[in-house]
């Protein structure tokens, strides 16, 4: 399955839409106006919550948890080694997701038990962040869109640089 996540460039708070290969809008992310720990609410097309996610106020690496509404609970942390590459790790209740990217390349692959299940690429364009996600399994949608928004967060400190931790 293929997706296209498009940052909003003129709005207060980090906000994603998500459309499917079809160019579709299929998902919404939106993060808070005011908050001490950063987050975002997933939205399906049809407005409903899919997922909360939430950073975790106090850790040495940026560590968020998602929430789904099915009752589904996960972590994703930004992993301390290797030092000179970006890695995260999803914790699930299954298995654990490895995140593997090059932040200044702006690629990512999720991988489990070795297996790769989504790819990520991010392209420039004038004034939005743009990314180009392909999931292997329908299952992981919503996991691995989420995951996304998480990293583009992680990257982007609130000055609107880029983090190279």
């Amino acid at each position: 399955m293929r997706f296209v996540m498009k940052q909003k460039i003129f709005s207060l708070r980090d906000s994603f839409e998500i459309f499917d290969e079809n160019d579709t809008l299929a998902y919404v992310a939106k993060g808070g106006f005011v908050s001490i720990r950063k987050g975002l609410t997933l939205k399906n097309n049809s407005d409903q919550n899919v997922a909360k996610i939430r950073q975790k106020l106090i850790a040495w690496k940026p560590t968020f948890y998602i929430k789904f509404n099915n009752g589904y609970r996960c972590k994703i942390k930004k992993c301390f080694f290797p030092l000179f590459k970006s890695r995260f790790l999803i914790t699930t209740p299954q298995a654990e997701i490895v995140i593997d990217g090059d932040f200044w390349a702006h690629e990512y692959q999720f991988s489990c038990k070795g297996e790769e299940i989504a790819n990520v690429s991010k392209r420039w364009f004038s004034f939005s962040d743009t990314y180009g996600v392909d999931i292997k399994y329908p299952e992981d949608v919503e996991l691995i869109l989420s995951a996304v928004a998480v990293i583009d967060m992680v990257i982007h400190d609130d000055s609107g640089s880029i983090s190279s931790d």
